[in-house]
């Protein structure tokens, strides 16, 4: 009990800095599973999702395509995790979400959260997990508007 799993993802989108992608921790009858901040970036051409490079600014539904991308991002990772431990891992077991949103973009909150929750209605998972949304005027990678980073609880 209490032992630390730390898990590296392969292709990583976002390879920006010295982390886990992931960390599960053995809680006897269930894992405590930490998923690193995820943000949208496509690993084809290392541009961030829905940010036109060429003009410096964000396609009309931008943020809602960096949304559906963290999710996918997510799911990749649960997938790589349940391997790990042997059983599934997946949306509807997030208890925890800290989002990091950036508030220069026009209206954005309202926006995301219709976004987040159309993630979990694709998943047919209707019970959302704890959520902190935390307005900022930059993240790490300076073209994506939201970071997502999750926890689940899984039993054995």
């Amino acid at each position: 009990m209490g032992r630390i799993r730390r898990l590296f993802a392969d292709g990583r989108l976002i390879g920006a800095g010295l982390y886990s992608d992931a960390i599960v921790v053995d809680l006897g009858p269930v894992y405590r599973i930490t998923f690193a901040g995820k943000a949208a970036d496509d690993p084809a051409s290392g541009a961030v999702i829905g940010y036109e490079d060429h003009n410096g600014r964000f396609a009309p539904d931008a943020l809602e395509r960096q949304v559906a991308d963290v999710f996918r991002q997510l799911e990749r990772l649960m997938e790589d995790v349940a391997r790990e431990i042997g059983t599934p891992v997946t949306v509807a077991d997030l208890t925890a979400a800290l989002v990091f949103l950036r508030e220069d973009y026009p209206r954005a909150f309202a926006r995301f959260d219709d976004a987040y929750a159309a993630e979990f209605e694709k998943r047919g998972v209707a019970d959302y997990p704890i959520r902190t949304t935390v307005m900022r005027t930059t993240l790490p990678q300076p073209a994506a508007l939201v970071e997502i980073q999750f926890e689940a609880m899984v039993e054995k």
